[in-house]
């Protein structure tokens, strides 16, 4: 797990609400989902917008891309608000 970047304090993204830009500082999960996670492009530093909340998922946009990320995986990425 890597440390969390100095300044405001960490959540899990499940927690952002929409509107809200945060940088990804960890993700606390097994090998599978890291590899899944990094496939969608989520990494740690890079930088999200929370788009909107469909029932338990989030859809964020990264760059040009949006992806949704449900609740169960979204628990498992730390954010820190930008």
């Amino acid at each position: 797990m890597n440390p969390p970047l100095m300044g405001s304090p960490s959540f899990s993204l499940n927690q952002a609400r929409p509107g809200a830009q945060v940088r990804v500082i960890a993700i606390t999960a097994d090998k599978l989902l890291r590899k899944r996670l990094l496939s969608m492009g989520v990494l740690i530093n890079s930088q999200l917008d929370v788009l909107q909340r469909r029932g338990d998922a989030l859809v964020v946009g990264s760059d040009r891309s949006r992806i949704a990320i449900g609740e169960a995986m979204s628990r498992h990425i730390q954010v820190q608000a930008v």
